[in-house]
């Protein structure tokens, strides 16, 4: 009867060579309730981590090792405004799946990713900071959190919290997680040129529908995917090209053909960007990045001209 058929169709899905593709599931932001619940278990997680105490530690360490570098400047993260970014970009620029790595650049205590952990079910979080001072903060943090109760069925993901440099130790620490970085943090707010070209080689790798967001300064302008770049330009080059190929007649606007703009292959789109209240300061301005997937090459219909 059918069950043959059926057990012979089963049989040859699992001989096929072709895993079942997992079906991840969406995840919507979480209710206020949900919030509140896991605040508390953040809070409790950090008790003893207060920011000034934090701050302090930073600065004496860059002062004891003569570590002058800008971008080790301390910026603290906070719970709420995690729920805060998660809210955004599952309700606007989604959707948002489970699993992924959650990656951290500069995670000072580890505040981010343990909000980050607490309110989406990562596969893994992962921050990296290179103070010794933080870290072990980080450290004592991260065993509180191993001992917290979740919410019933609510998955915990592993955090890990690495002492390292992320850009010194680039291959050692990050490369090999980020083809399964499907969120990506940077506070930037100090960063000089050697950290933002290796918040660039994070991105490069990351996957498609993947979010990078960044603080206080964006990703350099040749990595935003922008198709409206120097459009004056494009065009003057255009209309050049075709009235070289006429001579002296004057060129009809159906000849002239625009060249898109030329973008990074591996580049990202701007979605959103806005000034934040931020736990550290001043207001920051926050970037929200999204890895578009690449378009399959269709076929070109012709362009229509657009008079400038």
């Amino acid at each position: 009867g059918l069950g043959r058929f059926a057990s012979l169709g089963q049989r040859m899905a699992e001989e096929g060579d072709e895993p079942p593709v997992e079906q991840l599931k969406e995840v919507p932001p979480l209710t206020e309730e949900e919030v509140e619940a896991r605040a508390l278990i953040f809070d409790d997680i950090f008790k003893e981590a207060a920011a000034q105490d934090m701050k302090g530690k930073s600065i004496n360490e860059r002062r004891e090792s003569a570590l002058e570098d800008r971008a080790l400047t301390y910026a603290e993260f906070d719970f709420h405004l995690m729920t805060e970014l998660f809210t955004k970009i599952k309700t606007n620029f989604g959707p948002v799946y489970e699993k992924g790595i959650f990656l951290d650049l500069g995670s000072g205590v580890g505040k981010a990713c343990i909000a980050a952990a607490l309110q989406h079910p990562f596969e893994k979080v992962v921050g990296v900071e290179t103070l010794q001072g933080l870290s072990e903060v980080a450290t004592a943090s991260l065993a509180k959190y191993q001992e917290a109760q979740l919410p019933e069925g609510e998955v915990k993901p592993e955090v890990q919290l690495i002492k390292g440099d992320f850009v010194a130790e680039f291959e050692a620490h990050v490369d090999a997680l980020l083809p399964q970085v499907t969120f990506c943090l940077a506070v930037a707010s100090c960063y000089g040129e050697k950290e933002i070209q290796a918040l660039v080689a994070v991105a490069r790798k990351m996957p498609a529908n993947s979010f990078f967001v960044t603080f206080t300064q964006p990703l350099p302008e040749s990595f935003v995917i922008d198709d409206d770049r120097h459009p004056r330009q494009r065009r003057a080059a255009a209309v050049r090209k075709a009235c070289s190929k006429r001579g002296v007649e004057p060129c009809p606007p159906e000849e002239i053909q625009v060249e898109p703009p030329k973008n990074d292959p591996d580049g990202v789109t701007l979605v959103h960007k806005e000034v934040m209240q931020v736990p550290w300061g001043e207001p920051a301005t926050c970037f929200i990045y999204k890895k578009m997937p690449k378009p399959e090459l269709v076929e070109e219909a012709p362009e229509t001209e657009v008079p400038a």
